[in-house]
């Protein structure tokens, strides 16, 4: 079996201080959409959890269109309006974004060739009765559908796949109004035959940040919506030969792009010169390598930050769900997840809201060929409730000395806890899966450079250990095969 080939070695500082240690998971609730026949049932694309803290969700739910569920009894999700795809002007919906009452829907399947692209706003002042204010259609300019729409201001952007970027005056929901489009060059990198996407966006000071597919990252400037143009592109330097690029979603914390990249993981990149951005950390937990896209353990699509963005929370195809700790952009660390490899699951969008998480789960089964990332025949949404765990670090004596780490990582049957001569004695090891359940618990002495910790008896997957002895505590992720 394979695994989530991430290690993440995690750190106190030596001052006074709390730095997030792991971050647990607690399911809530889950909804499965109904099958048609035998396995066949819709998928949710994407999704936000009620920004005004109303106990709803929104689901874009491809060929179902928005449907909304009730989380009064998180346990029980009900779904209690839905806009069909009919209502939709015919064409799927695959995105949702709030703002205020108000949501904003990408529509139009990217997946179905016999669909085009729209563009509408819905008033959602009463959840349980859901009305569209204003439709655009993309007509014979926008025929590809749509992935993604981000809001700047009055200004919302839309994600119209080949076709580009479509930019309108929202000041007025129920009236909006075409601004502009934007079709970046499309023949670099050219390391594909198929055309370049807009799928993922992001806004920062007039820059809109696009994550072109396979056309890569562009930064485009958009000072004036009615009239864009590109500032600069970026790709990965040590993009894998023989493995296409493919740029998914991206979310900015300061001067810092956080990029998802199929099943190439993330990338975080220097944009303060978006005509000149530069890498400084990449990511790749699946060993992403020429036709590993095929079966996958995971593929990076949605991202979204939480806790003063220092969390990443990533929708991680196979993975499910992936949280890192950014608080040092050049440095995430792997803290948490709903990591589940090679089960009948698989994300494709990701929302933080609260305390709470929502996972959005796609239902391929019924697709034969071509081969995908992954097999998933789960299609709905799973809920959690997230909560941060911290170490706190005590002065002059807890940052002295090598962290302890396990190697080898991923293991089998057995792993060697690393000690340096400053954390000799005794040890508390305490073993957890990746939601926050206790696997084991053991004392162990630490005499000698290293101490033998038998796993044997856990199942495959990824858990956490912590590490405590009588002055410092330490976190690390372990990976069993």
């Amino acid at each position: 079996m394979r695994v989530l080939k991430v290690l993440a070695a995690l750190s106190i500082t030596s001052s006074a201080c709390a730095q997030i240690d792991t971050v647990s998971l607690s399911e809530v609730g889950r909804y499965q959409h109904p099958y048609v026949i035998g396995s066949i049932s819709s998928s949710t694309y994407s999704c936000r959890i009620d920004r005004l803290d109303r106990p709803y969700v929104y689901m874009a739910c491809w060929n179902l269109g928005l449907v909304v569920l009730d989380i009064t009894d998180p346990a029980q999700p009900v779904p209690v309006d839905t806009l069909t795809q009919a209502e939709l002007g015919g064409l799927n919906a695959m995105n949702v974004e709030q703002r205020g009452t108000t949501l904003y829907l990408p529509l139009g399947g990217f997946n179905d060739d016999n669909q085009g692209t729209g563009f509408a706003t819905v008033d959602a002042s009463d959840p349980q009765n859901l009305n569209v204010l204003d439709r655009w259609d993309g007509g014979s300019e926008f025929t590809s559908g749509a992935a993604i729409v981000v809001l700047d201001a009055d200004v919302a952007y839309l994600g119209g796949m080949e076709e580009g970027i479509a930019s309108f005056d929202i000041s007025d929901p129920a009236g909006i109004v075409p601004l502009g489009a934007f079709l970046p060059d499309v023949s670099w990198p050219g390391l594909v035959a198929y055309p370049p996407n807009a799928r993922g966006m992001a806004v920062q000071d007039d820059v809109l940040y696009l994550c072109f597919d396979a056309g890569a990252l562009r930064a485009i400037d958009v000072s004036d919506p009615s009239s864009m143009s590109q500032l600069g592109q970026y790709l990965n330097p040590q993009q894998p030969a023989l493995t296409p690029c493919a740029y998914n979603n991206v979310v900015i914390k300061g001067h810092h792009a956080f990029i998802t990249t199929d099943f190439c993981g993330f990338e975080v990149v220097d944009i303060t010169d978006p005509a000149d951005m530069q890498q400084v950390n990449w990511t790749n937990p699946w060993n992403c390598l020429g036709g590993s896209w095929f079966g996958s353990d995971g593929h990076t699509n949605e991202a979204a930050l939480a806790m003063h963005d220092s969390l990443l929370f990533l929708s991680g195809g196979d993975s499910e769900l992936l949280i890192y700790d950014i608080s040092e952009p050049a440095m995430p660390r792997l803290v948490g997840g709903h990591i589940l490899p090679n089960d009948t699951a698989a994300a494709w969008g990701v929302d933080v809201h609260g305390g709470r998480v929502a996972s959005c789960l796609l239902n391929n089964s019924f697709i034969f060929f071509p081969p995908q990332p992954y097999y998933s025949s789960f299609g709905g949404l799973l809920l959690f409730e997230w909560t941060p765990e911290f170490t706190t670090g005590l002065n002059g004596v807890a940052d002295h000395g090598a962290a302890p780490r396990f190697w080898p990582n991923p293991a089998d049957e057995e792993v060697f806890l690393e000690v340096d001569e400053a954390r000799k004695g005794p040890l508390r090891v305490v073993i957890t899966d990746m939601r926050g359940r206790m696997m084991d618990e053991r004392l162990v002495q630490a005499s000698g450079p290293s101490v033998r910790v038998s796993i044997a008896d856990l199942v495959p997957g990824a858990y956490l250990v912590r590490i405590a002895g009588t002055d410092y505590a330490r976190a690390t992720v372990l990976l069993k095969r």
